[in-house]
């Protein structure tokens, strides 16, 4: 698992994970980390059918080349779950109306049989810890208007919705298949605190 170097960011890590609310939480058994060249054949094979061998090794140069944290989320040797940290913000829309860039949560993306289950989540608290250890105050995402699962984890997690023209994000999809998909979805931006003096304060009490 990702550590950014001290107990109480280890500490906080957990503490976001964690979801009272669902007994089948599974996040203390998720493991996370940066994707590693040996690891793409079996996390193509394994995990999102819509992401191909050619979309893992171009996102592992990137991460390689500093652009971004290429995450992976494993129980056991299985992977699960999948999300990319982007450092320098959205490539596209929103990027236009944002006037402060932070880093940016992309492809969040969990196998479908253990949504709601803590993966996401545990995802979202390495990249939380990350972002804290290279010195940034805030984290920001996409999300479809109607995505009402995600929407709710991210509110639980302390994003907030900005006030800011909703925009539409679309793109083509390489099948593992080999097939090429369009999507497009209409989303709306959403920003988080990363004030860890706050987060301490929190821990403490």
């Amino acid at each position: 698992m990702i550590r950014a170097g001290t107990r109480v960011l280890a500490r906080l890590a957990d503490r976001i994970a964690w979801n009272l609310t669902n007994s089948g939480d599974l996040s203390h058994l998720v493991d996370v980390r940066p994707l590693q060249n040996g690891e793409i054949g079996k996390v193509a094979d394994e995990l999102n059918p819509a992401r191909n061998v050619a979309t893992h090794k171009g996102r592992l140069k990137l991460q390689d080349d500093g652009m971004l944290v290429y995450l992976i989320a494993w129980i056991g040797d299985t992977p699960v779950g999948h999300g990319m940290l982007l450092w320098e913000g959205p490539t596209g829309s929103p990027k236009q109306h944002i006037d402060r860039l932070c880093p940016y949560v992309e492809d969040l993306w969990v196998r479908k049989d253990l949504r709601s289950r803590g993966v996401g989540a545990r995802i979202l608290a390495e990249m939380t810890i990350l972002s804290i250890a290279h010195g940034y105050d805030s984290l920001s995402l996409s999300v479809g208007v109607d995505n009402n699962r995600a929407i709710k984890l991210y509110e639980s997690m302390g994003f907030t919705r900005v006030r800011m023209p909703r925009f539409t994000l679309s793109g083509m999809v390489s099948m593992a298949n080999g097939e090429t998909q369009f999507w497009s979805e209409n989303c709306q931006y959403m920003l988080k605190s990363l004030d860890f003096r706050e987060e301490r304060e929190i821990e403490i009490a």
